[in-house]
């Protein structure tokens, strides 16, 4: 764009060394303030247009509809027959499209010096066992729901047992056999209420039978963080079927563990809900972010792009089509194999020394239901080398770290049942998947889980990295030595979001530097 611009100016002005040339400074700024001026105005009639249609237009869609020398009546007409009020780059390009040999995207790959990370030898291992892709079985029969709840309740049971509190717990079909005394049992909750006395009844089950724990005076408090599905210790005294609760116990995570070190300058940058396709999506923000991974200018935080060895992505990389009703009328590219290529193109862009770990999430083109398979033989123009599919959950182990990544969709539900979680504060919710050792402790509310033979969501290793996203907002928490990352979005804010009141934390970028375990969060807003 400079150049060309410089060569306007040639034409303008002529060479200041020749013969009947320009020669003055003065003469040469006026020059280029004409030419500016002229591009202002060509730009502010462009425009002016598509207001008097009561239409907006985004700054690089003007920039495309002009270097594509197209009218822009034509593109007025076709916006009001699509019924789309904010027309962008991605609309023109859909609509407008130019002959095959001569389609383009509209960023840039610049690749600029050489940086640290790009000596470093990669150390990345994906665990398969954690991902469902090519291995689901389930046909939703009443068999397949009883086997993941059974293999739910055996892992999590493991996991309490493990705590001194409740060695030797009973079976609940033996619970009246111990009336009077105190006994320490671990059972799923079934069921939640208040009685009248204002106390909280626990109904609990295991594989043996169920009992009723009852939660009072200070106990109350715990009991009001317990939620349906979740796996418990209770130790108390039994009265008939009733347990009076002493304890409640979670399965949580150790208060203290072996932490791995890495002794490499490289970090790790955490991405999720980039939501191409949509009107909403910030395509100029994510431009400048490929900018900077690739080292263009002396820009903010040069040193830390140079470390960047991983970029981790949780999912909804694409708005998707038909997830919500009047979908389409919010989509600049309304197909979905056209919002992954274009998605790939972009990610093809990061340079080919840093490893793509891409998951998914519930705007993707894969099943509704978690666990979610990869995009494996889906999207062509995510095959390249430095780009890994995996599903959703997805465990990976980087120099050292476990990371667990997860897309984030139970956190809805989550955060519906427990009145002290709220979408403001997502690291919130991250922290009681640990606490509960469970990736969506509530079942079949507002996502949906579908019955492997194998509970996929259960954390059974306690990660040092968990990396989540699906509700836009950027939260961040260090709990028992874990570090909790939720890393916003890339979409601008929704109509329902704004109709919720939920403001999103668009295009802030966590970096987490695996040296030092040191936390930047670099704007690109």
């Amino acid at each position: 764009m400079q150049d060309s611009a410089q060569e306007s100016l040639s034409l303008v002005c002529g060479d200041a060394s020749s013969e009947g040339g320009i020669t003055s400074v003065s003469d040469q700024d006026r020059a280029r303030q004409e030419i500016s001026d002229d591009a202002a105005k060509a730009r502010k009639d462009v425009n002016d247009s598509f207001v008097r249609a009561g239409l907006l237009l985004t700054e690089l869609a003007i920039g495309t509809l002009l270097k594509r020398g197209l009218k822009p009546g034509e593109v007025i007409g076709l916006a009001q027959e699509k019924g789309t009020f904010l027309v962008t780059k991605e609309f023109i390009e859909e609509f407008f499209p130019k002959k095959e040999s001569e389609q383009e995207f509209s960023f840039v790959i610049r690749k600029g010096a050489q940086p640290l990370s790009s000596k470093i030898d990669s150390q990345l291992e994906i665990d398969d066992t954690r991902d469902i892709t090519g291995k689901s079985t389930s046909e939703g029969t009443v068999d397949n729901f009883m086997e993941l709840f059974r293999d739910r309740y055996k892992r999590l049971k493991a996991i309490l047992s493990n705590r001194a509190v409740l060695k030797d717990s009973i079976d609940l079909e033996n619970l009246k056999r111990y009336d009077g005394q105190e006994v320490k049992a671990i059972g799923m909750v079934r069921e939640k209420r208040e009685s009248k006395k204002g106390n909280i009844i626990l109904e609990i089950e295991d594989p043996t039978g169920s009992a009723s724990a009852i939660a009072m005076s200070d106990l109350k408090e715990k009991a009001t963080l317990i939620v349906r599905d979740e796996v418990i210790g209770v130790v108390g005294s039994v009265r008939g079927n009733f347990i009076l609760a002493r304890e409640l116990i979670e399965p949580d995570i150790p208060t203290t563990r072996p932490k791995p070190e890495c002794d490499e300058p490289v970090s790790v940058a955490f991405l999720s809900d980039i939501h191409v396709g949509s009107l909403l999506f910030m395509e100029k923000e994510f431009q400048r972010f490929l900018d900077w991974l690739n080292l263009q200018g002396n820009g903010n935080q040069r040193e830390v792009a140079e470390r960047i060895k991983y970029v981790l992505i949780a999912g909804d990389l694409v708005d998707g089509i038909g997830i919500y009703p009047g979908q389409e009328s919010e989509l600049a590219i309304p197909d979905i194999y056209k919002q992954y290529d274009y998605f790939g193109k972009l990610i093809q862009a990061i340079p080919d020394y840093i490893e793509v770990i891409v998951s998914v999430g519930n705007h993707d083109a894969v099943r509704r239901c978690e666990p979610q398979p990869s995009l494996a033989g889906f999207a062509d123009s995510l095959d390249a080398p430095n780009i890994h599919l995996v599903g959703n959950p997805a465990k990976l182990k980087i120099h050292g770290y476990e990371a667990l990544m997860y897309h984030g969709t139970s956190m809805d539900a989550l955060i519906s049942v427990m009145p002290k979680l709220s979408y403001n504060n997502p690291e919130a919710a991250q922290v009681e998947y640990l606490k509960k050792r469970h990736l969506s402790p509530v079942y079949g509310t507002k996502e949906q889980i579908a019955p492997e033979e194998k509970d996929y969501m259960v954390i059974d290793s306690v990660p040092d990295i968990l990396h989540c996203g699906h509700v836009h907002k950027n939260g961040y928490a260090n709990y028992r030595g874990v570090r909790i990352i939720n890393s916003g979005t890339w979409q601008s804010q929704t109509d329902f979001q704004q109709q919720q009141g939920h403001i999103p934390t668009p295009c802030k970028v966590p970096i987490l530097d695996l040296e030092s375990m040191a936390l930047k969060v670099v704007n690109f807003a």
